[in-house]
């Protein structure tokens, strides 16, 4: 009896563990970061550009600095006057080409700008099964990729500012997805509840912002969980909720 309730156990939790590599902000130039997350329990990855609100900006995962503009239609992510697009390479210099399938997904509220700072935060599939959409490894490892930026948000040539980076992907901390948070409702308006796991009584939360600067510090138990962000403005925020050695981090929107 016992070996089977031990062998249930490490079934349970073996798929349980949620696991995110993430490659942190990365600052290309001056003013412009880019960041993904790939979360290998949903598939889905995170995409977040920040940069100067005027300016387009454009990223190409899996591409090495030495490939010049890359192959012939590999992935290319651009945000310019028209939103975020998908895209692809064209074989030597030119404009990428639009994908027929736009595959990133933003909300109406993670396009804001703070300022003269804009920041997008985008998802997709891990791998979407078009052959121009890069396949985003569900390992720790290098992953180079190419930028470019222009002098306005009209996409077109970039003047020479470009260039490649090699970000590290590495995992997070891993956390059983059993023992998840509950924000409710999400889409915020002026108040939200958490609900915490069964075993948990208090905690403390966090919300920051999507440039990292925490806004509030509260404690918070099964009796009292009720969050008040109506001095938030309308944007994305995260929620972190720790307990012990312990914590997890959720996005919400605040409309």
């Amino acid at each position: 009896m016992k070996k089977i309730t031990l062998c249930i156990f490490i079934l349970i939790t073996s798929f349980s563990f949620s696991q995110t590599y993430s490659t942190g902000p990365v600052v290309v130039t001056a003013g412009y970061t880019i960041q993904f997350d790939v979360d290998s329990n949903s598939n889905i990855v995170t995409l977040t550009l920040i940069g100067p609100a005027n300016q387009w900006l454009g990223v190409g995962p899996g591409i090495s600095a030495g490939l010049g503009m890359g192959n012939l239609g590999d992935d290319a992510i651009v945000y310019n006057s028209s939103g975020l697009q998908d895209r692809n390479m064209p074989s030597g210099t030119g404009t990428p080409n639009l994908d027929a399938s736009q595959d990133w997904n933003v909300c109406p509220t993670c396009d804001t700008v703070d300022g003269s700072t804009r920041t997008v935060i985008a998802t997709r599939a891990r791998d979407t099964g078009d052959s121009n959409d890069f396949v985003f490894p569900t390992t720790s490892g290098a992953l180079p990729f190419l930028w470019a930026k222009g002098s306005s948000l009209t996409f077109g040539y970039h003047g020479g500012t470009r260039g490649g980076v090699v970000a590290n992907l590495t995992l997070g901390s891993e956390v059983f997805e059993i023992s998840n948070f509950k924000i409710i409702p999400n889409p915020v308006t002026s108040e939200f509840n958490i609900e915490l796991p069964a075993r948990v009584e208090t905690a403390q939360m966090q919300i920051f912002d999507v440039l990292g600067k925490q806004l509030i510090l509260s404690e918070i138990s099964k009796l009292n969980s009720t969050v008040d962000v109506t001095g938030l403005q309308s944007g994305v925020y995260m929620v972190r909720v720790s307990n012990g050695n312990s914590s997890q981090t959720k996005r919400i929107i605040k409309h």
